[in-house]
Order: C-alpha cells, then sequence, then structure tokens
C-alpha cells in the first residue's frame, strides 16, 4: 500500500514539474529587459526642474509601459536583475550588438531594448495669456523635442531586430507635460514598429548572391551583416521569396551558404533577406 501511494506521490511531484517547466518554457522565448538608455544630450533652459537622470528614467519607464500594455512580450521587472546590472559597465553594454546580447542572456532575458538619447530640446513658444493662444492658432505654449535611437536584440541570435532613431515634437501647456508627450509619441511608436509593422511582406536584403555551385552560394556580405552559423535566410528577388539558404560559414568579406528550398532556380544576383 506505501509503495503504491509513494508512486501516486511521485507521478503528482513529476506531472507538477512538466507543468511548470512547460509555463516557464513558454514565457522564456518572449522575455524582453529593458536597459537604462545612454544620455547623448545637454538641458535646456526649461528642463531646470528636471536632471538628466530623470529624463532618462521617464523615458526608460514609458518604453516598459508600452511593452506591458502591449501584451506581446514579458517584460523583466527591475528588481529582478538592477544589482547584477549594477555590476556591468552600461556603456559597454549598449556599444554594440554583441556586448547587449552577452548582457541579456547574463540577466536571463530572450531579448533587450537599448539606445540613447540624443536631444532633448524644450521651449516655450511665446505667450501664454489667452490673447497669446488665440494669435498663436490656440497651439500649445511648450514644445518638446526629441531624438531617440532605440535597438530591440536577439541576445541568442546577437542581431538587431529593429534599429531605429526616432525624432518626436510635442506639445503641452508647461515643459514637463509637453516632454512626457515627447516621451510617450516614442514610445508608442516603437512598440508599434516592433509589433505591427507596417508591410510583413516586404523583404528586407541583408545581402547579394555572388556565385552559385550546385547547393552552394556566396554571399557579398562577411562578418558586418551579423550572420550566424546555421542561420536560415530567405532568397529574394523583386521582393518574392523563391527560395531557402543555410549559412555555413562566415568571413570577413563574404559568407557561404547551402541551398535547402528553391521554388525557382537561385542565381547570382538574387537577394538574401531575414524573415
Amino acid at each position: 500500500m506505501n509503495i503504491r501511494r509513494n508512486l501516486y506521490k511521485l507521478i503528482f511531484t513529476v506531472m507538477c514539474l512538466m507543468t511548470a517547466l512547460t509555463a516557464v518554457c513558454a514565457a522564456a522565448p518572449r522575455t524582453v529587459l529593458i536597459l537604462p538608455l545612454q544620455q547623448g544630450f545637454t538641458l535646456t533652459d526649461y528642463e531646470d526642474d528636471q536632471d538628466a537622470e530623470d529624463i532618462i528614467k521617464m523615458m526608460t519607464s514609458r518604453i516598459n509601459i508600452e511593452f506591458k500594455g502591449d501584451g506581446t512580450y514579458t517584460v523583466m521587472e527591475p528588481v529582478t536583475y538592477e544589482d547584477k546590472l549594477m555590476t556591468m559597465d552600461a556603456k559597454k553594454i549598449t556599444a554594440d550588438v554583441q556586448s547587449a546580447a552577452q548582457a541579456g542572456r547574463e540577466l536571463g532575458a530572450r531579448f533587450v531594448v537599448c539606445g540613447k538619447i540624443n536631444e532633448v530640446n524644450t521651449h516655450r513658444k511665446g505667450g501664454t495669456s489667452m490673447v497669446d493662444r488665440i494669435l498663436s492658432g490656440f497651439e500649445a505654449p511648450y514644445k518638446s523635442k526629441m531624438v531617440v535611437e532605440l535597438q530591440f536584440i536577439n541576445c541568442q541570435k546577437e542581431i538587431a531586430i529593429l534599429s531605429k532613431t526616432y525624432t518626436a515634437v510635442r506639445g503641452g501647456k508647461n515643459a514637463p507635460e509637453a516632454f512626457k508627450n515627447a516621451c510617450n509619441f516614442v514610445a508608442e511608436k516603437f512598440v508599434e514598429d516592433l509589433t505591427n509593422p507596417v508591410d510583413t511582406t516586404k523583404k528586407v536584403g541583408v545581402g547579394r548572391i555572388t556565385s552559385v555551385k550546385g547547393e552552394i552560394l556566396t554571399v557579398d556580405q562577411g562578418s558586418a551583416a551579423k550572420f550566424f552559423v546555421g542561420e536560415s535566410l530567405a532568397v529574394i528577388r523583386n521582393e518574392k521569396e523563391i527560395g531557402r539558404v543555410e549559412v555555413l560559414e562566415i568571413g570577413k568579406e563574404e559568407t557561404i551558404c547551402r541551398i535547402t528550398e528553391s521554388k525557382e532556380k537561385i542565381q547570382k544576383g538574387d537577394m538574401l533577406s531575414r524573415d
């Protein structure tokens, strides 16, 4: 009787562990780490009540909130990584894709968001009286301009899925409100570009085929293209996918691939594209 009872307990424990492991594995592929943005700006007169750290925190926080609101990714909470992050070199992490990807892996993330705020310029357009607002067409008396570089990096593949600079000019009744509105725009546009691309069928070329010998072909891009061995790439012609190749060997100036699928004959001049 005891043997049977112990066997049931063991089966139940294994089932619980498998359920928990399944849940972890299901969430892990979508775990994103949002790193504090770097400073590349100086403050104007109307940010006297905010220092650079406040601005960075607000922009980073807005990106965090947008990702959580979208629900596509699981956002890592700062308490799970901030202590370890403090021991790392922040500038080195954001210096290149490989460093950011490595930091993300060490901190337990599948994806990393990093970047830099290059400009914060908030100013008053004119008077704030009703007459002034009538003359200006009821435009907001304050305007804030932000220029922010952002990257969304796949830590396993060490590639930037999205790398873009956003410029936002937004108004407000005072300087903090104008700045907040600019932050909101940048965060919303970044997450929208990532989760809802305008044209998902359009392929972006990452290399051109220079020679084809049987199933082996050569591409005119090397290590700078950030390929990785085993990566699957689409072969496109006139923005239409005609086949797929697998990366075999990456050189400094060129890459060797093997054809794994072909709907049409793949030839010199065709482009390769990431999905």
